[in-house]
């Protein structure tokens, strides 16, 4: 075992007595902003979700975390194992140890093979010249969370490709072989994706070649990040997070972006029938499916190279809510599973018109029927006129999050985000505080943000009176 501690490169091995719940205690003093029923770091800070396999029994939940500031440091894997998504426990986490994850463990994903849980992850390293060289590895855990070992699979990057190789997504071929996904840069700084494969655990990873994906413009596109192939009712689903989109109006409207295609996968190939985004917020990025879960998902509910006010207190960023996909009419949906609507208190039935208190807003889930029809809601203003407001008018969906509070690079990158329907009936929110997850229509659409508000009224302002159905979450619990 290595003891890591060079700069923000520092292992949990390295910890002082104490330091981490100092940290802690300065996470505790935002009394505002921490969610109760998102999961979120309890020091420093998380990003993607990693190695989300079922065991037949449990989920393991891992996302990245460098656990001593709202900073990327170096990467470690926090564990959960969950079975009912409400109550979690912590398991063996994934700890940089090895020469070959020297500064960090990046993204991965895992599978269940021959009753171990195998997670497939990049090792981040650099040489004497601050080069980086891509690992790919795997840790092995039993389905109680305790790790048995790590080693490399690959120790550089393959000819033809730069060294951002990584974030390997594992899967088992009907013929019973592994293969993985594995996000890469071309030397002519373009993205794509590699296809590896193996026997078993103990063989040599082969390059069967590039995934070959139609109907996608990868113009700009300098990275592909995160890239998962999974099945989806009897159809072949690619998500991936493709870096370098050029910006648009009313799509791709972040800096970065989480896109995927519904098709049919084949010999490298995979034919697009509809291409997509699938978030339309202000924070949304590295999707991944739960292996063996049938379309369950969580997502990075933050981007790449933001700040946000919690910084301050030494936390940053939180998963999604875990969703589940299914198809209609051609195009990929989405909803919250049925636990997350499990944990919904009786609701209460509130005819809006004007504004109003509601308790509990800011963590509640809210319902309501738009009728097609144009409407502004006004959420949580406080006395320094900040406010979350939400417009609809002629097919189109605004979140509005300028008079909220902002970082600098919030601000940088817009403060307002559209999304495009042909008519708006079903509306669903969920709220957690500084985290807003709207869904559109039963699923057709989504938007998931942060928003910061200040010692905030619970209370909605609506342009037009509407029926509202509002319902308290319970919070998430951690057990032993």
């Amino acid at each position: 075992m290595h003891i890591f501690n060079q700069g923000k490169y520092k292992s949990l091995h390295a910890q002082q007595a104490g330091e981490l719940e100092h940290i802690r205690q300065q996470v505790l003093r935002d009394t505002e902003f921490r969610p109760t029923y998102h999961l979120a770091p309890e020091t420093g800070l998380l990003n993607d979700p990693n190695g989300l396999v079922f065991d037949g029994e449990k989920y393991h939940i891992f996302y990245q975390w460098f656990p001593y500031g709202a900073m990327h440091g170096m990467k470690h894997w926090k564990h959960l194992i969950t079975r009912d998504f409400q109550h979690f426990q912590e398991a063996a986490p994934l700890i940089p140890d090895e020469l070959f994850e020297s500064h960090g463990c990046y993204s991965g994903g895992a599978l269940l093979w021959q009753d171990h849980i195998v997670a497939f992850y990049t090792g981040n390293t650099r040489n004497a010249e601050n080069q980086r060289i891509p690992h790919q590895n795997i840790a092995i855990f039993t389905k109680d969370g305790k790790l048995l070992e790590k080693r490399c699979l690959l120790n550089q990057a393959p000819a033809g490709y730069t060294e951002h190789v990584r974030d390997p997504k594992p899967f088992v071929t009907k013929e019973g072989k592994i293969r993985f996904v594995l996000g890469a840069q071309r030397e002519n700084l373009s993205g794509t994706a590699l296809i590896y494969e193996m026997t078993d655990l103990n063989s040599t990873p082969q390059l069967l070649g590039e995934l070959n994906l139609s109907d996608f413009d990868n113009g700009h596109v300098f990275m592909w990040e995160c890239p998962d192939l999974l099945q989806v009712q009897n159809q072949d689903l690619f998500i991936w997070s493709p870096q370098g989109k050029i910006r648009e109006s009313y799509a791709f409207q972040n800096n970065y972006h989480a896109t995927y295609a519904l098709g049919k996968y084949q010999d490298l190939h995979f034919l697009a029938q509809h291409v997509e985004e699938l978030d339309y917020g202000f924070d949304f990025y590295a999707p991944q499916s739960i292996q063996g879960a049938e379309g369950i998902y969580y997502a990075w509910v933050g981007l790449p190279d933001l700040t946000y006010p919690t910084d301050e207190y030494q936390w940053h960023s939180m998963l999604s809510l875990p969703r589940q996909f299914s198809i209609k009419q051609g195009k990929l949906y989405q909803r919250p599973i049925a636990q997350v609507y499990a944990q919904c208190l009786p609701a209460k039935q509130y005819q809006i018109e004007g504004k109003q208190q509601i308790a509990h807003l800011d963590q509640s889930y809210l319902q309501f029927n738009a009728e097609n029809q144009p409407f502004t809601l006004c959420f949580f203003a406080n006395e320094a006129g900040q406010l979350l407001i939400l417009h609809y008018q002629a097919g189109i969906l605004t979140l509005d999050r300028t008079h909220t509070k902002q970082t600098a690079l919030m601000q940088q990158f817009g403060e307002q985000r559209h999304c495009v329907l042909g008519e708006l009936n079903k509306v669903e929110i969920f709220f957690d505080r500084s985290i807003v997850e709207i869904f559109l229509n039963d699923g057709e659409k989504v938007m998931t943000s942060r928003f910061f508000i200040p010692e905030r009224e619970n209370a909605l302002d609506s342009s037009r009176p509407l029926c509202v159905s509002v319902a308290e979450l319970k919070p998430i619990i951690f057990t032993g």
